[in-house]
């Protein structure tokens, strides 16, 4: 399956794989090998200098831009971008692949800053370069209409979101391709899950219960392993009414299989934050209650945790930051309640754990007439976005 659908239901983590001797040692030591920002600025810069070919240019951009993000300096990261974008939009008939990368990678970044505008453009622009360039029925074409999709949800138009699912759904099983169809329809399964998680409502609940029998008992033909998803979805609406038979079941499955090579997120409790913040932005009245009261410029963690061959989670610790963390209790409590799927043996016969490393940025949306001027402030109600560092 490419690389580009990543199903929200099922985490799947890269695992750093430890040597049997590290099981068990306290001292578990994490070697991590990446090339630095300096030689990634160098490589940038030495391809211009030469005038590289778009493709060239683009990776080498790309690799700077990520390290550059992983230090924290996202305003540099999306200017290198930016730049990029510059030099290359113009090669996309060319080089659509590497173009699409490039805005992918534009948005993402943007993401993290706030800047919904650049973001919901990038997906746009993302989208519309592969299917400028690429047959209708391209996989690839169908993922970037999943992004599309997904970047709706991440906006707030769940509706919208929820709709264009399912339309891209119907649109691939017209066309024989059922695996995206059946990843469509589990994103949508999966956003009816999470309504029914903030929402709190027995409507919500039972509009995510029916929706996920549905599939369960006719799952897209041709793709049944996705089945296991729904499963999953399905164990998770179960434990949140108090009910862990069904996860039990799940992780008795995975091992009886003889557990999984990466990690298999089986629940985890959502983030919960801003509900004073939305309902004081609701409120109305003064401009006051618009503007947001909380410092989100320079606010990351890195977080990393290891994940036992049983699938609990150790405790997560920081291991690096810029600016406060007090904000990040509600992001380790919700680590701390995922279940994975029970891991795989080496071929020694052990089941090294597998540390994961995830970064959490704390932003918040930049809007226009926030409080009836023209200047740009942010939204009253932060977010927090999320990306797997894992090697």
């Amino acid at each position: 399956m490419p690389k580009t659908f990543q199903l929200t239901a099922v985490l799947l983590l890269a695992g750093v794989s430890l040597p049997a001797a590290a099981q068990n040692d306290t001292k578990r030591e994490i070697v991590v090998t990446a090339r630095s920002l300096k030689d990634t600025e160098a490589d940038l810069k030495a391809c211009l200098a030469r005038k590289c070919p778009p493709d060239q240019d683009i990776k080498a951009t790309l690799a700077h831009a990520e390290n550059q993000f992983v230090e924290g300096d996202y305003r540099d990261a999306r200017a290198t971008l930016a730049n990029a974008l510059g030099r290359n939009r113009k090669h996309k008939e060319q080089f659509p692949i590497e173009v699409s990368d490039l805005l992918r990678a534009n948005g993402n970044v943007a993401a993290h800053l706030g800047e919904s505008d650049i973001y919901r453009l990038s997906v746009l622009d993302m989208r519309d370069t592969l299917k400028g360039a690429l047959k209708p029925n391209d996989f690839r074409v169908f993922g970037a209409e999943i992004e599309v999709a997904d970047s709706r949800l991440k906006l707030g138009y769940l509706e919208e979101a929820s709709d264009k699912y399912l339309e891209i759904e119907r649109r691939a099983l017209a066309a024989g391709l059922p695996q995206i169809a059946a990843i469509a329809r589990l994103r949508d399964l999966s956003l009816r899950v999470q309504r029914a998680e903030t929402e709190k409502t027995a409507f919500r609940r039972k509009d995510a219960t029916e929706a996920i029998d549905l599939f369960l008992k006719e799952p897209t033909g041709g793709a049944q392993e996705f089945k296991i998803v729904a499963e999953v979805l399905k164990s998770r609406m179960d434990r949140n009414g108090g009910n862990n038979e069904t996860t039990d079941k799940l992780i008795a499955r995975y091992a009886a299989m003889g557990g999984t090579e990466r990690p298999v997120l089986l629940h985890s409790k959502p983030i919960e934050m801003n509900e004073a913040q939305a309902a004081r932005a609701m409120a109305g009245g003064s401009d006051l209650n618009r503007i947001g009261t909380q410092v989100v410029e320079k606010r990351w963690v890195d977080i990393g945790f290891w994940i036992g061959a049983d699938g609990k989670v150790d405790e997560p610790e920081i291991l690096r930051h810029e600016g406060g963390t007090d904000w990040t209790d509600v992001v380790l409590k919700s680590i701390k309640t995922r279940i994975y799927a029970p891991l795989k043996a080496s071929s020694e016969g052990t089941t090294p754990g597998i540390y994961a490393i995830e970064r959490y940025s704390l932003t918040a949306q930049y809007e226009n007439d926030v409080t009836g001027t023209r200047i740009r402030q942010r939204s009253p109600i932060a977010k927090i976005e999320r990306t797997d560092l894992t090697g």
